[in-house]
């Protein structure tokens, strides 16, 4: 994770991703329900735990640009296409994104 460049555009390669409001909510969350995973429940799932703790809890697809903002002890906060800011849980980062060549 040293290699990480903040400010920087990566693409998402592999998985979708739960993006959390907040690194206190990820770091609950991802310990109970996952960090995403494939296919379209990853959406659904989104949506019922956005309801569930009321807040908004997106997803980030792969083929998708993440502008990466900050890393904390194993998250990371990413501001995605749409224009949402959040944080995931990634411990091999470039298993699963690529940083986009200038």
């Amino acid at each position: 994770m040293n290699n990480l460049q903040l400010g920087k555009m990566y693409l998402v390669k592999e998985y979708c991703w739960f993006l959390y409001p907040t690194k206190e909510l990820a770091e609950a969350m991802c310990q109970r329900h996952g960090v995403g995973g494939r296919g379209g429940w990853v959406a659904n799932n989104a949506k019922l735990l956005s309801e569930r703790y009321k807040c908004n809890i997106s997803v980030v697809e792969p083929n998708t640009c993440v502008v990466l903002l900050e890393v904390d002890n194993g998250y990371i906060k990413l501001l995605d296409c749409n224009g949402n800011i959040g944080w995931i849980r990634c411990s091999a980062f470039f298993d699963y994104f690529d940083l986009v060549k200038e």
